[in-house]
């Protein structure tokens, strides 16, 4: 039998964000790098390793003072892990503790693990928890930014690409929107719930979608004239995204013209 790959197959991409929960606020980092591949067979198994903080903040988030030993342990952990196979692809800190997540073959065991654990622990005592994770739930649904999350984090990546080239992203200009539905009536009851707020140039249309759930899509194109500032694209982004989820829908973003002196 073939020892597992350490190498991780995707390029690692690593983000932090903030959130509230129904538990608390909760900080997020994540590898979005995986999300390419995500969920991958050959790894059904999720391990988390558990971190109890020692100095935990009011609201049990992870005090600035402590994460440099708290992070410390991380990487001793994941270096020593990695030749068995699991992959880090994040963590979360909530309620006093940072949850460390790392997928893996099913051929490793907790007879494996937990000696390593212990050994490259340091000063933390650490949970170590296996759970059959096929479909990478805690990755794609725990971890992963909700819908609007991952917009705006785009959002600041094409503004900033707009700025870089000169944009004058406080000029109003046409910006073009799209939007994926199960269901042709859910894009035209989107359609008259748009068309309320101003936007126009309304076409739709069945095609193919790839993915993790391939299959046939309507989508949904069309416009309104706005600035590109932070944040007003954040706020129509959000618009948007209200109506479209309630479709069941999925808002795929935003494109628009450089607008320079140079025009």
């Amino acid at each position: 039998m073939n020892a597992p790959s350490s190498e991780k197959p995707w390029s690692e991409s690593f983000e932090d964000y903030f959130r509230w929960s129904t538990q608390g606020p909760q900080t997020v980092w994540i590898d979005l790098g995986a999300n390419r591949l995500a969920p991958m067979a050959s790894h059904p198994v999720l391990w988390q390793l558990s971190l109890p903080l020692k100095n935990p903040m009011s609201n049990g988030l992870r005090d600035s003072d402590e994460k440099d030993a708290v992070f410390a342990v991380q990487d001793a952990l994941e270096a020593c892990l990695r030749p068995l196979g699991l992959l880090l692809v994040g963590h979360l800190v909530a309620q006093g503790a940072q949850v460390v997540c790392l997928y893996g073959p099913k051929s490793v065991t907790a007879e494996q693990v937990r000696p390593l654990v212990q050994a490259h622990q340091g000063a933390y005592d650490v949970g170590v928890a296996r759970t059959r994770d096929p479909r990478w739930t805690a990755y794609l649904r725990t971890l992963f930014p909700s819908p609007l999350q991952w917009q705006v984090k785009l959002n600041r990546q094409r503004v900033a690409l707009l700025r870089a080239e000169g944009d004058l992203l406080d000029v109003a200009r046409k910006v073009d929107h799209r939007a994926y539905f199960p269901w042709e009536p859910l894009a035209k009851d989107v359609e008259a719930r748009l068309r309320d707020l101003g936007f126009q140039g309304f076409r739709w249309q069945l095609v193919p979608v790839a993915g993790r759930m391939p299959g046939l899509r309507y989508r949904l194109d069309f416009h309104r004239v706005d600035t590109v500032d932070d944040a007003r694209v954040d706020a129509v982004a959000e618009e948007i995204h209200d109506i479209v989820e309630a479709h069941y829908g999925t808002y795929d973003g935003w494109d628009c013209l450089l607008l320079s002196e140079d025009f």
